[in-house]
């Protein structure tokens, strides 16, 4: 009895195993297939992270990378490449950006509120209608660069280079400008109420239709003499004040 169920047994098993090792082959065939019809997420820039992934990142290059809409608010990506990125409609929301070189970038409509863009160089981009308010943008160089519309109520401009920039019709309420470089820069229709623009330079800067209601000139003059504007060290504006390395 016990070699006839043996003998069953090993009939048995030989009738199992070629169908079950033909399923298995079957499964890992279609496992392949499905793994190789995955798309392939590109690089941005020589070296670059993947750009739909950016991990917090310091020195990162994103050469001409294109995180439209992206979600990048909170990152860390002090002095990052993002020359010429494509940074449009993107959520930088108290991103640190500190000496970060967006040259040439797209930030139309970017949400930069409270960000770190102190140092940063943002020559020749297009900051249209990008949202910034209480930003940092201490020693900023921001020449030739299109701000029009922006808002930058509250927002620190302290010693910023923005000669030839056009901030026509943007928001600068509130704003610390002290000691900034606006010469030549388009200034009409802007919205200067309460901006302090103490020392900063007007040289050829076009003010026509600006509103400029108890703001501080560059003299230290204002259209109210009973007004004093304090400067807010929170603002970062105190040039003793070091930015944090994390």
């Amino acid at each position: 009895m016990r070699w006839n169920l043996v003998i069953t047994l090993l009939i048995l098993m030989s009738a199992v195993i070629p169908t079950a090792m033909q399923i298995v082959q079957e499964q890992l065939s279609r496992y392949g297939q499905d793994q190789s019809r995955q798309p392939r997420q590109a690089t941005s820039g020589k070296g670059a992270p993947k750009a739909d992934r950016l991990p917090p990142c310091k020195n990162c290059d994103y050469t001409r990378a294109d995180l439209q809409g992206k979600d990048l608010s909170r990152k860390n990506l002090r002095s990052a490449n993002l020359t010429e990125a494509n940074l449009a409609n993107t959520e930088m929301i108290n991103t640190v950006l500190h000496r970060a070189d967006l040259q040439g970038a797209s930030l139309v409509q970017a949400r930069l509120q409270g960000a770190d863009l102190s140092e940063a160089n943002l020559s020749q981009a297009n900051l249209s209608q990008a949202q910034m308010l209480y930003a940092s943008l201490v020693r900023a160089n921001l020449k030739g660069a299109s701000v029009s519309q922006a808002e930058l109520r509250d927002a620190a401009l302290c010693s910023a280079q923005l000669t030839d920039a056009d901030l026509s019709e943007a928001s600068l309420y509130g704003a610390i400008l002290r000691g900034a470089d606006l010469s030549g820069a388009d200034l009409r229709g802007a919205d200067l109420r309460y901006a302090d623009l103490y020392e900063a330079k007007l040289d050829n800067a076009d003010l026509s239709g600006a509103r400029l209601e108890f703001a501080t000139m560059p003299d230290g003059s204002t259209d109210n003499p009973g007004y004093l504007l304090s400067e807010n060290d929170s603002l970062g504006c105190n040039p003793t004040a070091a930015t944090p390395d994390f």
